[in-house]
């Protein structure tokens, strides 16, 4: 059989590959960048929207305005020529009432301002510049932890209160949980969350209070955090939410005991394929944990919830859509993830890439090498990682001295990664990661750019072996 050219490939893609249905069936196309942000109205108070255009050229916009039924309420389309402003009102559209927009515009970067009023005010109160955070994300990710601060104590004579609205730009349910601590250092209130499409709920501060609060929800949200004041009459600050302000801490940590770790064996995973992982297995039931290997034809999540941990080394194999969903659907309900990858354009390099992607990570397509620090005389890509040159702060590396790989790739985290360690300044590439970390709904996520570090032949050198144990602990949420 003739194999298919890139035109051809693209031409049969689905359209759930090109487009995305977003909330009240709006859909979008993976060509526009499109800014979810929020607005409020109520009490006379109005949202203004200054949405500029530092672009060379003139662009078309789309604004769309979700409404009081969830559905859309309104459609703007205009083009804005090169360094020109439009001011959009949003009382005008929807009064009193407290929702989200759609800024849509194709392949252009927007400056778009956020700007609030009082009712009768002849000043703005607050302000808020969307950027990166607030774009739409293309991804199969699914849940985030949000925090913010909030205060309803009053700093003098006043009375305060605030809320923290939540929007649901998706076309399907967005769950989750938003929990307030306060000034004790202790949770005060706890909700669920459950928002469907195009929806809107609030969720008051805890009164005469100050703190923060974490919202987990399953996947990205609008996200305003609004605050009032009877002196100022209404409204007094508003702030918008978005990636930049992902918190990679789970927000309950399990209470039971974590030690059972599954290994793939399927995919032509390398412990299924070469038998040479044995004494890394070896070290992690030393550890006090139990090792069981994944044989059954697909990855299912039942088959992984009876597991703790699950741990995808190199495939050659492509995972089904069902399996990813598996995998991911079983780390945000609390499971542990350990993807190896190794160096770049080799059998392995795409399905192991999907995984990562999966959680907004990939590896760079690359071998790394470091002429300084080579664990083998003259083998640049034999790197050795130490505690003064490449390793940042991080229970997994918490008193380890050293490691090294042998052919490894280096990796790249979007919002909600931490890297664990990385090249130094000689290195090619210069201070990128080698290994990264991750929270992701209940669960945790590390990936790693090698997968010779633990094999039988190279887990004895240096600290190796106790590196991988402790990847493993972190991930059963040991340490």
């Amino acid at each position: 059989m003739p194999k298919k050219n890139a035109t051809q490939e693209n031409a049969v893609k689905t359209a759930a590959e090109l487009e995305m249905t977003l909330a009240d069936g709006l859909s979008i196309a993976r060509t526009v960048r499109v800014y979810a942000l929020p607005y409020y109205t109520r009490d006379g108070a109005d949202t203004e929207y200054l949405i500029s255009n530092p672009n060379p050229t003139a662009v078309g916009v789309q604004l769309v305005v979700i409404g009081k039924e969830c559905k859309v309420a309104k459609k703007l389309e205009f083009t804005l020529k090169p360094n020109c402003t439009r001011s959009v009102r949003l009382r005008a559209i929807v009064p009193e009432h407290a929702a989200f927009c759609g800024v849509i515009v194709k392949e252009s970067q927007l400056v778009i301002h956020l700007l609030y009023a009082r009712a009768d005010d002849i000043a703005i109160v607050g302000g808020e510049l969307a950027g990166q955070d607030n774009l739409f994300i293309w991804r199969n990710e699914r849940s985030r932890t949000y925090g913010f601060g909030y205060r309803t104590e009053p700093l003098g004579n006043d009375k305060m209160s605030g809320a923290v609205f939540v929007s649901n730009p998706h076309s399907v349910n967005l769950t989750g949980q938003i929990i307030f601590f306060g000034q004790r250092c202790e949770a005060v209130a706890k909700k669920r969350i459950s928002i469907k499409p195009g929806c809107t709920q609030e969720f008051p501060f805890p009164p005469k209070d100050f703190g923060y609060g974490l919202i987990s929800v399953s996947a990205q949200a609008v996200i305003n955090v609004l605050h009032f004041a009877d002196s100022a009459k209404g409204l007094t600050a508003a702030e918008l939410v978005g990636e930049s302000n992902l918190v990679t801490a789970p927000t309950e940590p399990p209470t039971q005991p974590r030690t059972k770790v599954l290994f793939d064996d399927t995919h032509d995973c390398r412990p299924g394929v070469t038998g040479d992982w044995t004494q890394y297995e070896a070290a992690i039931v030393a550890a006090g944990n139990t090792v069981a290997h994944h044989t059954a034809a697909t990855v299912t999540l039942t088959a992984l919830q009876r597991h703790d941990v699950f741990v995808v080394t190199i495939p050659r194999v492509r995972y089904s859509a069902a399996e990813k969903q598996a995998i991911v659907d079983y780390v945000n309900g609390g499971g542990g993830l350990l993807v190896v990858q190794d160096f770049g354009n080799a059998p392995w390099s795409v399905p192991t890439r999907e995984i990562l992607n999966l959680f907004g990570a990939s590896d760079d397509n690359n071998m790394m090498e470091d002429p300084t620090n080579p664990f083998t005389p003259g083998q640049f890509a034999h790197v050795v990682f130490d505690a003064g040159r490449n390793f940042l702060p991080h229970p997994i590396v918490s008193g380890l001295k050293s490691f090294h790989v042998n052919a490894a790739s280096t990796l790249s985290g979007g919002s909600g990664w931490a890297t664990v360690v990385e090249t130094d300044d000689d290195s090619n590439p210069a201070r990128r990661p080698a290994v990264l970390a991750r929270a992701f709904g209940s669960g945790r996520v590390v990936a790693f750019g090698d997968s010779n570090t633990w094999a039988n032949h190279l887990i004895a050198d240096l600290e190796n072996r106790r590196f991988g144990v402790r990847c493993i602990e972190w991930l059963l949420f040991k340490i």
